[in-house]
């Protein structure tokens, strides 16, 4: 009966080895971290990327073209921080709500704060509105700001695109809803009604690569999952985040501080989502999970993405892998200019290639969000080796066994004279 029951334990162990092995796809790794979950809500794309170097760490269908959403406001949100980057706006403008504005606000079909004619509004004001409760008439009001012309602005969102190598991302409109649930007057003259904005998950985590990196600062917006929009004036309005994996809400992920969630009726659920936890910085996106009408997918895209993030998590880490200094590097001395940091995986030994004096780790093959973005490296100087026939340290280790020798024949003669 032993012998069966240890036979039966060796099983169970190599099932859930192989299990491990061959989890492939995101609903997979959710089981295997203990979730209970169906394929149901399986992605239509997901991506985890190191948000220094842009490396891929995990990848599912990161091509597939899907409707982005309301995430489609983060590169409407990139041009305004451009502007104020390049000092043509600042984050204290403060932008006056017309009649317009009113009536935008009060449109049945987005998601919106309520605005009231003569108020004003800071440029800040209107970002955190923007990322939170994701309001669509404060991101006509920052676009605004940056080109009034609707039709030249979204022109902008594809050249920034295009610039970025979203080579998969084509947008219609400046807020990420379809074009028929807009409506002809507050899209570009000529814009279709079938249109809808387009991307990949790989394009987003570009996106957010690029906005993190360029505008650090903007985790300080992301960060909190409550926002109160003018607080003690007859015009408060209370926020409560849609990502919900931020640290605080109901499927937090410790180390969360961004950046954007959208949901449609074509999208079904997606999320862009920013992660620092034991130095090693991520990005994460998921795109189409579940279905519009079903509400618990609002909440199980957190679930899926914290298990994606648990196991990039529990194999990889950003750390300095060799130190500036002398080294002996693939039989041949050299001096390393500077400290090299890579994300390499847990528990390995790391290997170096050097390529026109170059140092860079040698794991095998390597992908990243874009072609421009290369695999971190240091210079490195080859030593001269010296042409005598013994070197320094050889010289010393023979004098020193000469010395030895000499002691012990001194020490054999006086004993036995």
């Amino acid at each position: 009966m032993k012998k069966i029951i240890y036979v039966l334990l060796i099983c169970v162990i190599v099932l859930m080895q192989l299990y491990e092995t061959y989890a492939k796809t995101s609903i997979d790794i959710t089981r295997k971290n203990g979730f209970d979950i169906t394929p149901f809500y399986q992605p239509q794309g997901s991506i985890v990327a190191d948000s220094q170097t842009g490396r891929i760490l995990w990848e599912e269908d990161i091509d597939k073209r899907w409707h982005p959403a309301s995430m489609s406001k983060l590169m409407t949100l990139a041009l305004v921080l451009e502007k104020i980057q390049d000092g043509s706006l600042s984050m204290d403008k403060k932008v006056a709500v017309t009649k317009e504005d009113v009536r935008f606000s009060e449109h049945p079909l987005l998601s919106n704060n309520k605005m009231y004619n003569g108020t004003t509004y800071r440029v800040d004001e209107l970002i955190n509105l923007l990322l939170i409760p994701s309001s669509n008439v404060a991101t006509r009001m920052l676009m605004q700001q940056v080109e009034p012309d609707m039709k030249q602005f979204v022109e902008m969102m594809n050249q920034k695109a295009k610039a970025l190598k979203m080579n998969r991302t084509h947008f219609v409109n400046p807020f990420g809803a379809a074009n028929d649930s807009i409506g002809k007057q507050y899209l570009p003259p000529g814009s279709k009604m079938t249109d809808d904005n387009i991307s990949t998950s790989r394009d987003f985590a570009i996106l957010a690569h690029y906005l993190i990196n360029t505008f650090p600062y903007l985790t300080d917006f992301t960060k909190h999952a409550t926002y109160i929009s003018k607080p003690h004036t007859p015009y408060e309005e209370r926020f409560h985040t849609y990502h919900h994996s931020l640290e605080g809400d109901v499927h937090e992920y410790k180390g969360t501080n961004g950046l954007k969630t959208g949901s449609s009726d074509k999208a079904a659920y997606n999320y862009t989502s920013t992660v620092k936890r034991e130095n090693l910085g991520l990005i994460q996106v998921l795109m189409g999970v579940g279905h519009w009408d079903i509400d618990d997918s609002e909440y199980k895209r957190h679930v899926i993405g914290n298990a994606l993030l648990d196991e990039v998590y529990k194999k990889y880490e950003y750390r300095q892998v060799i130190s500036k200094g002398v080294h002996y590097i693939n039989g041949q001395q050299y001096q390393v200019e500077a400290p090299l940091l890579d994300v390499v995986e847990k528990g390995q030994a790391v290997k170096f290639n050097i390529k026109n004096n170059q140092l860079f780790v040698s794991d095998g093959k390597r992908q990243y969000l874009t072609d421009e973005m290369k695999q971190p490296s240091v210079s490195v100087t080859p030593i001269k080796q010296s042409n005598e026939p013994f070197n320094t340290y050889t010289k010393i280790v023979l004098i020193g066994i000469c010395m030895l020798l000499v002691l012990y024949i001194i020490y054999r003669q006086v004993k036995y004279k």
